[in-house]
């Protein structure tokens, strides 16, 4: 695939994952292809690999979609995810290097300066670095299988822009539980790490399915 599709698959899945392109809402293709400024073949080739990663639905004779995701949706991922990481988290306490250490406290200071300065976009930004900060603690489980499983789920489009149903509130307490995640890792305590990750994950499914308001 050449780069205009690169291009345009790219711009795409962050603004699915971001919540700007709401679950459900039709993707013309003419309407991309004049704001992308391209042809109709690199914005249907950027479809289909949309479509293929499961952040977009093709339907016969009425063209792509943002995918939709439902509460039992949420609930499986979330149920799983809770399953999968609190036990990556007790093996990255275990296994971390120095390394990876500097980088989950790098996250940590970034998402909170981020919270802090409130840029436009800034919910965009936490939601990146939150993505980081999950992919950073598999990594540093050193389970190659468990990686390959866990991270896929990290990317589901309604885990990744799930910063945008978070009230003030709700970002303190996740930024603070990213911190005492980080520190029980830091201590080489498995046991805390495992318990702060599903502590974690169980509140940010409650946030998203009870969204609270600003």
């Amino acid at each position: 695939m050449g780069r205009p599709a690169d291009e345009v698959y790219n711009a795409l899945k962050k603004a699915i994952q971001t919540g700007r392109l709401a679950p459900g809402e039709h993707l013309v293709e003419d309407n991309l292809r004049t704001e992308y400024g391209v042809s109709r073949t690199p914005v249907r080739n950027a479809l289909r690999r949309l479509a293929e990663n499961g952040l977009v639905t093709i339907e016969a004779n009425r063209g792509a979609f943002v995918a939709s995701w439902t509460s039992d949706d949420a609930a499986e991922v979330m149920s799983i995810r809770a399953l999968l990481e609190p036990h990556a988290a007790a093996l990255a306490a275990e296994r971390r290097s120095d390394e990876q250490l500097n980088r989950l406290l790098e996250i940590c200071a970034t998402m909170e300066e981020c919270e802090r300065r409130r840029a436009s976009d800034f919910r965009d930004e936490l939601a990146r670095q939150n993505h980081e900060l999950h992919t950073t603690v598999l990594e540093s489980a050193a389970s190659p299988r468990l990686y390959s499983i866990a991270a896929n789920l990290t990317r589901a489009p309604l885990m990744v822009g799930s910063f945008q149903f978070y009230s003030d509130e709700q970002l303190f307490r996740s930024l603070r539980e990213h911190r005492d995640l980080v520190a029980a890792i830091e201590a080489r305590d498995a046991a805390s790490a495992r318990a702060v990750m599903e502590a974690h994950l169980r509140q940010a499914y409650r946030t998203m399915t009870t969204p609270a308001p600003n």
